[in-house]
């Protein structure tokens, strides 16, 4: 750069301004834009007054029939092979699994499918498990909406993977553990429970019995993420019947009764 350029006093970025009208030729802007050490500045100068063409500007994202949807349909393919369980965390993921074929059927498939759904609540998880036990076929959207609550939105959401089949053998479903009469081990075996959660909920139990799943969560403390899990696993009877006291608690034996007892 020419000698008569004198900006060692002035802000950060002008002494360019005053060096351009030196540099003559766009070769000689071409070059300071690359090989300054303020790169990015000279840039934008050199832009600004012409001497450079703009920046291109980014192509916008391939759109529902592009390339990338293909791509991102192949991924979610495969992960569906390696894991039929997977999640499906939004409309998106939703929309291709759809098109990949996957179908949640409303009045057979068990809670493991149902966690799959964004927006997805573990009350919800036991209502349905619940009609399912009782026989009770869902028609449509409209009485899925009326018997849980969901909010259209989320129904919207769910939509293209929802089928409402009415035939068929009634699903298989476990059978229920009575939370408050199963022993540690039955309960160390449901699928949600670790091992201090199972303990907490022996403590908890001398208390007085659990009366329903949202007291279970409340007293123990669970987040929704296992009360996911444990929905359609347990509910809430009435405990352990307790065993006939043995007869020879009771004396009822007049003739042995003490003297006093027959004054």
């Amino acid at each position: 750069m020419s000698s008569n350029c004198r900006h060692e006093h002035l802000p950060l970025g002008l002494p360019l301004l005053g060096c351009l009208p030196h540099l003559g030729v766009l070769g000689d802007a071409q070059l300071m834009a690359k090989r300054h050490w303020l790169d990015p500045i000279a840039r934008r100068l050199l832009q600004a007054t012409g001497h450079l063409p703009q920046d291109p500007v980014a192509a916008p994202p391939p759109g529902p029939d592009g390339h990338g949807d293909v791509v991102e349909l192949e991924l979610l393919s495969l992960k569906l092979h390696q894991n039929p369980w997977l999640p499906l965390p939004d409309e998106a993921s939703v929309q291709r699994a759809a098109q990949l074929g996957v179908q949640l059927d409303v009045n057979r498939d068990p809670a493991s499918q149902w966690r799959r759904l964004p927006g997805m609540r573990w009350q919800w998880i036991d209502q349905l498990l619940q009609l399912q036990r009782q026989g009770t076929h869902i028609h449509d959207l409209a009485e899925l909406e009326k018997r849980l609550g969901v909010p259209p939105t989320l129904l919207r959401l769910w939509q293209p993977v929802l089928v409402f089949r009415l035939r068929g053998d009634r699903p298989r479903l476990p059978p229920l553990v009575d939370v408050n009469g199963a022993g540690r081990q039955q309960l160390s075996g449901l699928s949600g429970l670790n091992g201090v959660q199972v303990a907490s909920l022996l403590r908890e139990r001398q208390r007085g019995r659990f009366c329903s799943m949202a007291d279970l969560q409340d007293r123990l403390r669970l987040p929704d993420s296992v009360m996911a899990l444990l929905a359609g696993q347990l509910h809430c009877g009435r405990g352990p019947v307790p065993p006939d006291l043995p007869r020879r608690a009771f004396n009822l034996n007049p003739s042995v009764l003490p003297v006093s007892a027959k004054m």
